[in-house]
């Protein structure tokens, strides 16, 4: 990626050279474009008076400045058919009968990918694990390391990741990445993986996807999409919940239990200003959802982020007296936001889990007509 970039950047400096229409530095074209540009290589270009800019160099200078803000973040290949892919636990044992579970494993192998199963995956060894907190954490170690994988496939979540943090060193993940695909308790890596600046997938696990028809099951086929790089945009029906605007990000977040659970530990997710907050939950009561709004605002998140994406909330028991729906309630923190905020979109717990890229630049388009996110 950098090659590329420096190498676009010469053949701007040498397309300039043969121009001879010159703007001056107080053009609308140039303002704009210096004021919206955070590349400090389109900054530099567009300051200086001497280079001739026209419509070919503007929008050289746009598919740069995208490529910078791709160069932020870590990103892996996406995969191709006959690619390799680690399929593990972390979290609690598979509960499924073997032969339902190697059907499940078999729709991974039916997307063109070699599967190479975790050793302790079919185990009941530990109590509410199938092996120990360690075990689990060095096997997902060897997935790590082995760069024949291009990507680790979480089976189920449930609960246990946390419990493997002792026993895992992902710093090698940033020279050498691969795809990390999961959600719901596997929100406690997803966070390490925003922190890290390393694009991920928050997406359904195996246990999750559909026997009956996996070719039009969304769980199923948006993970695929994910994995392959063909997921372009979601568009999304209007919702009376919407805050309107546009706004450019990367998307962070999960279930909100499991980034309430890592508040105050090295693991906590790191909300920056550049970030779209996305959230989740299941079988939580209004009090505890509250309590976990409560937590984002006056930890200072909420007031960082510049966008948000109200995902599932399944099964939301009012057992506090509110009388009123989860949204409505949630509603009353994103209204105190001068962001944009998407309501509706089927993502996280629930009968529909589309996936999402964690960590990659986004456009969220938020109107009255319907909304969207564009990745980038």
């Amino acid at each position: 990626m950098k090659q590329i970039y420096n190498y676009c950047i010469g053949v701007l400096f040498v397309f300039s050279s043969t121009c001879v229409t010159v703007f001056s530095q107080n053009d609308q074209i140039t303002q704009t474009l210096i004021s919206e540009s955070n590349c400090p290589t389109t900054q530099a270009i567009y300051k200086t008076d001497s280079i001739a800019r026209s419509e070919a160099e503007i929008q050289i200078c746009r598919e740069l400045e995208k490529m910078h803000k791709r160069m932020r973040t870590i990103h892996p290949d996406y995969l191709k058919v006959g690619d390799s892919v680690g399929i593990m636990t972390v979290s609690s044992p598979v509960s499924q009968s073997r032969e339902k579970a190697d059907s499940l494993i078999d729709i991974v192998r039916s997307w063109g990918l070699k599967v190479r199963l975790g050793e302790n995956l079919f185990k009941h060894e530990d109590g509410a694990f199938s092996v120990s907190d360690m075990e689990r954490g060095e096997e997902l170690q060897r997935m790590i390391d082995n760069d024949n994988l291009k990507a680790i496939i979480f089976y189920r979540g449930g609960y246990g990741a946390i419990r493997t943090l002792d026993y895992v060193d992902f710093s090698r993940l940033k020279k050498h990445p691969k795809w990390m695909l999961g959600f719901s308790d596997l929100t406690t890596y997803l966070s390490i993986f925003c922190n890290m600046n390393l694009e991920s997938i928050h997406c359904a696990m195996l246990n999750s996807f559909s026997l009956a028809n996996p070719v039009m099951d969304i769980d199923t086929r948006t993970t695929r999409a994910a994995l392959f790089g063909e997921i372009q945009r979601y568009d999304v029906e209007p919702n009376e919940y919407n805050q309107s605007g546009e706004v450019e990000g990367v998307i962070v977040g999960g279930n909100m239990s499991l980034m309430a659970v890592s508040h105050g530990t090295p693991y906590d997710l790191k909300i920056g200003e550049n970030n779209i907050l996305y959230i989740e939950e299941v079988d939580e009561n209004m009090n505890t959802i509250d309590r976990f709004m409560q937590q984002l605002k006056k930890s200072g998140k909420l007031s960082k982020v510049k966008g948000m994406i109200i995902g599932n909330f399944v099964r939301a028991k009012d057992t506090g007296g509110w009388d009123v729906s989860i949204y409505d309630l949630i509603k009353t923190y994103t209204q105190e936001l001068d962001i944009p905020v998407l309501y509706g979109l089927r993502s996280g717990h629930g009968k529909i889990n589309h996936a999402l890229y964690f960590g990659q630049p986004v456009k969220m388009i938020v109107s009255p007509e319907g909304s969207s996110i564009i990745f980038e």
